[in-house]
């Protein structure tokens, strides 16, 4: 059996006998949202600060076969009406331009490299897209031929001598849709970019590949003298909208035969979608139901990482000793409209038209709204 040794500790009577020390890693920490040692994120910060016009960079879509990317760019340049700019520096016009670059970007040939074929109808369309079908635009009153030739510039640093793409600018003065949408009261390019390059490599879009896209239209529209920023939206307190980008057109032409002249536009077919949002809103104010939202907590714990985010940001300029900076994020953070859901937007907007929803209700009372909606994280589509 070993010997027992006892072991003695030295004591010191003014301090403990025992110093025990952790060689734990640190745990996480939340990191600033911007960097204070780059003259780069300060700048971005200070522009976030300033309310400085954001950016959109969106891809709307893409065409599977060559009757879609055909339709797509006879949508972009109106049949023929606006002028089409291509890779190689020609300005085509005519109702010819669509078939005719279809034939010349070869987009026929890349159809033998898939593997899946056409969907039946009401199935989902699986197939290697053709063509990427991408937005850039600012908000109204920016300049239209800055936007085209910040577009250019971005075009050609992105694809040139590589993947074969044209333009086609839509001037809110010029376009002859630019009462059909919201949209259509910004300036802002259409860019179709072929999704296979020449020596046949893929283009594959991201989120990363987003972001890094709208810093690169900021930066090329700020050289061309135009403020622009490019930062998430989360960080200023914009939501994304769970609803594809042709939800949202689809429902803004609804609304406008429905507030507009009926006699000259044709009643849309019904959104299935809303119809079942308003039903959800209906049965909440008259029964008292609520849906289920796991959105809404996403939403929330999102807001709860950009505030601690926002915070640090604050704690790293004190540090360097920016406290006019850090005021100025104070001040920032205050401003962050509250979270909410395209539910909740709905539903404040059917609760401030109390004549259309006492009609729904069957009500001869209005609903009571103690507090007017106030416009917060708005879930349409963001910059």
């Amino acid at each position: 059996m070993p010997k027992k040794r006892t072991a003695v500790v030295a004591r010191d009577p003014n301090a403990p006998g025992l110093d025990l020390i952790s060689r734990g890693r640190k745990g996480p920490s939340v990191r600033p949202l911007f960097n204070p040692a780059s003259p780069a994120s300060m700048a971005t910060l200070q522009r976030t600060l300033d309310g400085v016009p954001e950016v959109l960079v969106k891809v709307t879509g893409g065409g599977r076969d060559p009757e879609t990317a055909e339709a797509h760019i006879n949508y972009i340049d109106r049949k023929g009406e606006l002028e089409v700019l291509t890779d190689e520096g020609e300005g085509l016009k005519g109702e010819d331009v669509a078939p005719w670059l279809v034939k010349d970007w070869k987009l026929d040939t890349i159809i033998p490299q898939r593997q899946r074929e056409a969907p039946l109808p009401g199935e989902k369309d699986k197939r290697a897209k053709l063509v990427h079908n991408i937005v850039l635009s600012m908000p109204q009153g920016t300049p239209p031929e800055k936007v085209l030739a910040a577009a250019q510039f971005f075009a050609r640093e992105n694809f040139a001598l590589e993947h074969r793409y044209a333009m086609v600018l839509h001037d809110p003065a010029t376009d002859p849709k630019r009462d059909k949408t919201e949209s259509g009261k910004n300036p802002h390019v259409h860019l179709v970019v072929k999704a296979v390059s020449e020596t046949g490599e893929r283009l594959y879009i991201r989120k990363d590949t987003l972001q890094a896209w709208r810093k690169q239209f900021a930066q090329a529209l700020r050289e061309q003298g135009v403020e622009a920023n490019a930062t998430p939206a989360a960080i200023r307190g914009k939501g994304k909208s769970s609803a594809k980008i042709a939800i949202h057109q689809h429902q803004a032409r609804i609304e406008d035969w429905r507030t507009g002249p009926r006699h000259a536009q044709r009643q849309p077919v019904a959104s299935f979608l809303l119809q079942g949002r308003v039903e959800q809103v209906i049965n909440e104010v008259a029964n008292g139901v609520k849906p289920a939202s796991s959105g809404q907590e996403k939403l929330k714990a999102t807001r709860l990482a950009v505030l601690a985010g926002w915070r640090a940001t604050e704690n790293a300029l004190r540090e360097v000793g920016l406290n006019n900076v850090a005021a100025q994020v104070v001040d920032f953070i205050k401003t962050l409209p509250p979270v909410k859901s395209d539910y909740d937007l709905l539903k404040e907007k059917m609760l401030t038209d109390k004549g259309r929803l006492q009609e729904v209700l069957g009500q001869k009372q209005s609903p009571v709204v103690e507090k007017a909606p106030t416009r917060g994280d708005d879930l349409t589509p963001q910059r």
